[in-house]
């Protein structure tokens, strides 16, 4: 009999189901049922099903059960044909509603329920998007996974999980904010809840054919972005700029850096919330970094359509995340550099960008 490994999917000898090994210790081993708990088990109570990695559905069909007798035969040997899968039934696609989805992707697609999976945040739709992704610990409460920039079209990796500890996703929280490019619009952020039942991951079947991946995957939409919102007002007291004498507002193409200019070639724009957001006290605290990287990407790009020289983006010091998270995207673009700006003008709490021609 073969030895109980983690990974393992195992059926049990006195009653009846089966489960994902997660861990063995001692003579007995911890399963993971259908109905996603953990269960110890004795050893000796379970039969292998499908070992973990190193599942060959055709031996189990018996296609090859000749093949190491056939090596030994001295003869000339035709090529083998090709095996015949069992195709799975064509299932039609169709096309996603606009939202943000989060897709399993399994590495390996002959043993959907094991091994590792990929797993993706995907913006499927015509905004731009900037997200954190929080997971749920019994502990802890809600804690931050991932935070990022989506553009259009944009799929995000959240990262690779082993099959067995996919339940660290089972309750996720994800705030977005959206902004339309074409329009200047900047909606109001939004947070969503999902849960998803660890067991869902022990069925083959919720891996299905999908618009995002040539591959099988589990596809899971966590928030509607409906295409009705192009056409919606863009919330009062985003943008809180001091107002320019009329005798400097210069006739033709407005830009939004044209607010924050200070002399010719050169802006400075001041990210703290309260500069943005008139009702900046009503915030949760953690909606604040996402409004706030949205802005900065808007003027950035308002800068780089305007032809700047250099921009001084006024973010605090606080954490740190902040910052970190303008200059990861500052590191994106090739014709800027970035540095801190002048500690005795700014203290240390601003970036300075030069914008370079090309």
């Amino acid at each position: 009999m073969k030895k109980i490994e983690n990974g393992d999917k195992v059926r049990f000898l006195s009653t009846t189901g089966s489960g994902i090994v997660t861990s063995v210790n001692k003579g007995f081993a911890t399963v993971l049922i259908e109905d996603g708990f953990e269960i110890p088990v004795e050893t000796s109570d379970l039969v292998v099903i499908e070992p973990q990695g190193k599942v060959n559905p055709f031996l189990r069909k018996g296609e090859f059960t000749k093949l190491e007798a056939e090596k030994e035969v001295k003869q000339e040997v035709l090529p083998l044909p090709e095996p015949i899968l069992e195709k799975k039934k064509q299932q039609h696609v169709d096309t996603p509603d606009k939202g943000l989805y989060l897709v399993f992707v399994p590495q390996n697609q002959d043993l959907l329920i094991g091994g590792e999976i990929d797993i993706f945040l995907i913006n499927y739709s015509t905004y731009q998007i900037a997200f954190q992704l929080q997971l749920f610990d019994n502990h802890e409460g809600f804690y931050s996974h991932a935070t990022g920039l989506l553009e259009k079209g944009d799929a995000y990796q959240l990262g690779t999980s082993e099959h067995n500890n996919i339940k660290q996703f089972g309750k996720i929280r994800l705030q977005s904010l959206c902004f339309d490019t074409r329009n200047g619009n900047l909606f109001e952020a939004e947070i969503n809840d999902a849960e998803i039942k660890p067991s869902r991951f022990l069925k083959e079947d919720i891996y299905v054919e999908n618009s995002f991946f040539d591959e099988l995957a589990f596809v899971y939409k966590i928030a509607d972005i409906a295409s009705s919102n192009a056409a919606a007002v863009p919330q009062k007291g985003i943008y809180q700029a001091e107002e320019k004498p009329a005798q400097e507002v210069k006739k033709g193409k407005n830009f939004l850096i044209d607010r924050y200019i200070v002399e010719p070639g050169f802006a400075e724009v001041d990210l703290h919330i309260e500069k943005l957001r008139s009702d900046h006290k009503s915030i949760r605290k953690e909606e604040m970094m996402l409004i706030q990287l949205a802005f900065f990407k808007q003027c950035l790009e308002s800068a780089i359509s305007k032809g700047l020289k250099k921009v001084v983006f006024i973010h605090g010091v606080g954490a740190g995340l902040l910052k970190k998270e303008i200059h990861d995207i500052l590191n994106l673009y090739e014709n800027l550099q970035h540095e801190d700006a002048s500690i005795l003008k700014y203290g240390i709490g601003a970036t300075e960008v030069n914008l370079i021609s090309k």
